[in-house]
């Protein structure tokens, strides 16, 4: 699906604004971080909640990313957009409390499903023809968990491929290469459902 050339000067302005926002925060005008962690915070929270699994988790791990990243804002590279380098840093930090589950173990104190699977069947309540949303739903989870972060970053979340890149340190190359083969299979398979995507 191609992007009107009015879509382009929109994403456009809202960056040159964003970057207006971060140049005034650097300067001094600290109560403008605010509006950031307004604007972006209930998309991290949505992506750590992913990873984890625990929502008390991942309200520490988006507090601890924002944090941090208003302790780093002056490594902040305007010519980017804030999301995907605040996302990059919240992916971090799961990631490292992924690692330290595995190191110490980790037990689900609320006995509940997991929030993730709930998540899930939220979102796909909203879609209006329920038998594709279900189906969809059962090809992603026909990829690797490696397919699937670059698929999610790019369909879901609307990276770029060089924002994929950076929040993934991986090789553009690679990135085309995972986001090739996850198209290719979530094709496949919903064709093999009788969908055509």
């Amino acid at each position: 699906m191609k992007r009107d050339p009015a879509g382009i000067d929109e994403e456009r302005a809202e960056a040159e604004e964003e970057a207006a926002l971060i140049a005034r925060i650097a300067a001094g005008e600290s109560h403008g971080f605010g509006l950031l962690v307004d604007r972006y915070q209930r998309r991290v929270w949505w992506m750590c909640l992913r990873m984890l699994g625990d929502p008390d988790e991942a309200d520490e791990v988006v507090q601890e990313a924002f944090v941090r990243a208003w302790e780093r804002l002056t490594e902040f590279d305007p010519a980017q957009r804030f999301y995907p380098w605040v996302f990059t840093i919240a992916r971090n930090r799961c990631l490292n409390a992924i690692r330290r589950r595995r190191t110490w173990g980790f037990v689900s104190l609320s006995g509940d499903d997991p929030p993730a699977l709930a998540a899930r069947e939220a979102a796909g309540a909203r879609v209006e023809d329920r038998e594709l949303g279900g189906a969809l739903e059962q090809c992603l989870e026909t990829l690797s968990d490696e397919q699937r972060e670059v698929f999610d970053l790019r369909h879901g979340e609307g990276f770029k491929y060089a924002e994929i890149a950076a929040a993934l340190e991986i090789s553009h190359g690679t990135v085309m290469s995972r986001l090739h083969r996850a198209r290719e299979k979530m094709r496949e398979c919903l064709e093999g459902k009788g969908m055509t995507p």
